[in-house]
């Protein structure tokens, strides 16, 4: 952590770094070399779709994803899954105390119109944000529901009043 960011207040550091977006579920694909593999399509608000690769097929059939609204780190730096290009992370919820991923929860944001982009409550995005953001600096700022509300450092993450919200796993760590 650099000398200066131990002053900042982590939820004005995840502001300052991340980018949340919502995205709509145009597409769902199996990856075609990793069984555990989605490559899903996206509608956020851009000229073109974008695409992800999660690791949700144990969690999700097709059908109960295509056309949902989901949360994105938009700016995450794009990695290859397998030979495939991912462009993000989809946002979810798990129990916490189960540990090894076994929990899923994707974070559905129907509230939410594609392209929106949040922010932790009280904070607005800033004009410029969009160099990317490394996974573990990403992870180092955690992110976990408390009371069924998405928050970082006791902000709330939303966007024109409304939050970003889990139905199952209502206490617990979010990535």
């Amino acid at each position: 952590m650099e000398e200066n960011e131990q002053e900042i207040p982590v939820a004005e550091q995840f502001r300052n770094r991340v980018i949340l977006k919502a995205a709509r579920i145009e597409k769902v694909e199996q990856h075609p070399g990793g069984s555990l593999l989605y490559i899903l399509t996206l509608e956020c608000g851009d000229e073109e779709p974008r695409q992800i690769v999660s690791s949700i097929v144990p969690f999700y059939k097709p059908e109960e994803l295509l056309g949902k609204t989901i949360v994105i780190v938009y700016n995450l730096k794009p990695a290859n899954f397998r030979g495939v290009r991912s462009n993000g992370m989809l946002l979810a919820a798990s129990d916490p105390d189960v540990k090894d991923h076994e929990t899923c929860e994707v974070l559905f944001a129907p509230q939410f119109a594609p392209g929106t982009i949040l922010e932790p409550e009280g904070y607005d995005a800033p004009v410029e944000k969009y160099c990317y953001v490394k996974p573990d600096k990403f992870f180092s700022m955690p992110l976990y529901t408390k009371d069924g509300f998405v928050e970082v450092d006791g902000k709330k993450i939303g966007a024109d009043g409304k939050f970003l919200t889990a139905e199952i796993y209502r206490n617990g760590e979010v990535g």
